[in-house]
């Protein structure tokens, strides 16, 4: 294995620039995150794929970013004064992007050192696919769901009462994909933030993800955006895997706050109230 290289291309496009892209580029959010960031930036650097990182940090009053840019030299550090969310944060990164495909990426994943070259050259044997998203584990191996269709009222309901069985359980398997058995790449209406691979083109194209979501529809309305303009499909493969150390969000009928609670309602006018 050849261990990959962290390449900082922070400046304006140019032709010189151009050529010396990698082909892959990531990106992800500081927010209070800790050391668990450090395993999620030790597996991009063990990749054997030359890949080109920024990190949006939005807790400048830590010195986590610092930290990082000597442990980890080549990061480009987008510091911002406050807390500019994970939509915001993962759009700020657009411009300096030269890359033909882009990772959005949690810090609490990791996984192994072949999976980006994987992911990488199965989008490139498959042109018409807009975005790749791996299978998610836990630490335990165990599988974990995490919405691949549509948000629809039916699988809210299921995701907030699915601990009561019955119906509403039937609701959230199916809005997980937990009652298929997935052995090959599927197509899929949604694919998690958590780690998502795109085409740099098709992000750069939408804009990004929308700021008025909340973390819990923004990925479902990128996705829908991507579907319904024809820019590409959305494959989950379960053959590339993640481990996810923590799950970071949660779709809940109820969210816990008014602006949550507003991002639901806006995303259902948008796009359709559908049971």
């Amino acid at each position: 294995m050849i261990p990959g290289k962290m390449i900082g291309l922070a400046g304006k496009m140019n032709k010189e620039a151009y050529l010396m892209a990698p082909l892959l580029s990531a990106c992800m959010m500081i927010y209070h995150c800790g050391d668990e960031i450090d395993l999620a930036l030790r597996c991009i650097q063990n990749s054997d794929l030359e890949v080109s990182v920024f990190l949006c940090d939005n807790s400048p009053e830590e010195l986590t970013a610092e930290r990082l840019k000597w442990s980890f030299p080549g990061l480009v550090v987008l510091s911002q004064e406050k807390h500019i969310g994970f939509s915001s944060s993962h759009n700020a990164v657009i411009p300096r992007l030269q890359s033909k495909y882009h990772l959005i990426l949690d810090p609490c994943i990791s996984f192994h050192p072949s999976l980006l070259r994987r992911m990488v050259s199965y989008m490139e044997a498959h042109p018409n696919i807009a975005v790749l998203s791996p299978r998610f584990l836990s630490e335990s191996g165990e599988e974990i769901y995490l919405p691949r269709r549509q948000i629809t009222l039916r699988h809210m309901l299921g995701n907030a009462f699915g601990s009561l069985g019955g119906i509403f359980r039937t609701w959230q398997r199916e809005y997980s994909f937990e009652d298929q058995n997935v052995d090959m790449p599927v197509p899929v209406e949604s694919a998690p933030a958590e780690c998502m691979l795109i085409r740099t083109g098709v992000f750069r194209e939408m804009n990004g993800f929308d700021p008025g979501f909340a973390r819990t529809q923004m990925d479902a309305d990128l996705c829908r955006a991507i579907l319904d303009r024809r820019l590409g499909s959305v494959v989950f493969h379960p053959d590339m895997q993640v481990v996810l150390r923590s799950r970071t969000s949660d779709f809940r009928l109820f969210p816990g706050s008014r602006h949550k609670v507003g991002t639901v309602i806006r995303y259902l006018v948008k796009w359709g109230i559908t049971w």
